[in-house]
């Protein structure tokens, strides 16, 4: 279950990131209702470019090692989005028609994913992740 949930997410933050390069505008003013500035649209493209490459990137593989990466890369990134849109919904002025779907998408796709995380290997590879990451900055 949790690999089509993958590949499925994956294949939507290609699909997103490919409009936000060629056409920023669009779901800026879907999602925020605000019109793009010269710099804004430079950042929406290169928006759309971080998420082509995460889609990219979280493709299910044949490496167990790699699905792991991607299921915690999709997590983190799914549930950091939920609750930046979120936040902008609840306090921020730009929003669009469809800032809450986002959002509500954003948390389905995270809570989903949220179970091959909690599972034994799950949890296992989270510990190994963080004790790598504690390890690297002792050394420093």
């Amino acid at each position: 279950m949790w690999r089509y949930v993958v590949k499925a997410a994956a294949w939507l933050e290609i699909v997103v990131g490919a409009i936000f390069v060629v056409v920023p505008d669009m779901p800026c003013e879907l999602v925020f209702g605000a019109r793009l500035d010269s710099i804004s649209r430079l950042l929406a493209r290169w928006v759309g470019v971080s998420l082509f490459a995460l889609g990219i990137a979280c493709l299910p593989s044949t490496s167990v090692e790699l699905q792991r990466t991607a299921v915690l890369g999709l997590f983190l990134f799914n549930a950091a989005v939920a609750s930046l849109f979120a936040w902008a919904g609840a306090v921020a002025a730009v929003h669009g028609f469809l800032l809450w779907p986002v959002v509500i998408l954003h948390a389905v796709i995270a809570v989903a994913l949220l179970p091959q995380l909690l599972s034994t290997r799950g949890r296992w590879y989270i510990a190994s992740v963080l004790d790598e990451v504690i390890s690297r900055s002792e050394r420093k």
